[in-house]
């Protein structure tokens, strides 16, 4: 059955090895380069603050691509082509065809992309300033555990929508709804919550997540402000003109980055845990 399932999704992932290994590449280039640099902030940020601005969008994108391309298609296509009933028909059981091509197809690819994200940690742990540190959107994304436990959700959701809607292209379009809303609920509602935030009133690090700010009056209290009211003075002048002495934010500090990765990470690992166990409920009671 192992080595059915190989010879079903060698291509998948052959191509998800390749494009694993080109950008794991270029990361370990990028870092060997910031490496010929040390100390040098104004160069590093002169020569990468564009390569940043596509590196995450290229790491959020990854999981999805891999979960529409190599986990729709795993049930959804053989649902389709019929194959699946000389598989349901030999002397194993539905829930062993079932891991076995979860584990076949999956597994390797979710290992390579969490494998991927440490290896982002340490590329871009010299140039994280260039963006006032890692741990705000979308830097926080692109690098660490999570990367593993995204394409891990992503994979599951396309394995189960396959089962589910019986049609690649749905269970692709599924995928893609489905990861795109977990990421956005989990990192605006649930990562601020995954600790206490500090408060301060005085200067802070760059390297902090911001979750709230705002201003103070001489008492201590928050005032609003209207910057329509602002006219040709300084911006100081004009805070000043409209009550306001002091600044004030709740925030999680940089050190917090690999613990909340962790939580996220253990996270994503629930709901993909979830989403499978809706797929074992699929084999076993609407596949025929």
């Amino acid at each position: 059955m192992t080595w059915v399932a190989w010879r079903q999704q060698r291509a998948q992932l052959m191509v998800a090895f390749a494009l694993v290994a080109l950008v794991a590449a270029v990361m370990v280039f990028v870092r060997i380069d910031v490496s010929s640099m040390p100390g040098d902030q104004g160069q590093l940020s002169d020569r990468y603050n564009q390569f940043l601005s596509y590196v995450p969008m290229v790491m959020l994108v990854l999981p999805v691509l891999l979960g529409m391309f190599a986990g729709a298609p795993v049930f959804a296509r053989e649902i389709e082509q019929g194959t699946h009933i000389f598989g349901l028909t030999q002397s194993i059981s539905r829930s062993r065809w079932w891991a076995t091509k979860l584990a076949v197809a999956g597994l390797p690819i979710i290992i390579a992309m969490a494998t991927l994200g440490i290896v982002n940690a340490w590329a871009l742990g010299p140039l994280n300033f260039i963006m006032s540190g890692r741990m705000r959107t979308p830097l926080f994304e692109s690098q660490g555990l999570v990367l593993g436990a995204y394409t891990a959700v992503a994979f599951a959701i396309g394995a189960t929508a396959g089962l589910l809607v019986r049609n690649t292209l749905a269970a692709m379009a599924i995928t893609l709804g489905g990861y795109t809303a977990m990421l956005v609920v989990v990192s605006n509602a649930a990562r601020p919550a995954y600790a206490d935030p500090t408060y301060s009133t005085g200067l802070l690090p760059t390297d902090v997540w911001r979750v709230e700010s705002g201003y103070l009056d001489g008492a201590g209290k928050p005032v609003s402000i209207a910057p329509e009211k602002c006219g040709m003075e300084t911006i100081a002048e004009c805070l000043a003109g409209q009550g306001v002495r002091s600044e004030f934010a709740w925030f999680h500090a940089g050190e917090r980055f690999w613990s909340f990765q962790a939580i996220e990470a253990g996270l994503f690992a629930a709901l993909t845990a979830a989403v499978l166990a809706l797929g074992a409920w699929a084999v076993h009671r609407r596949l025929r």
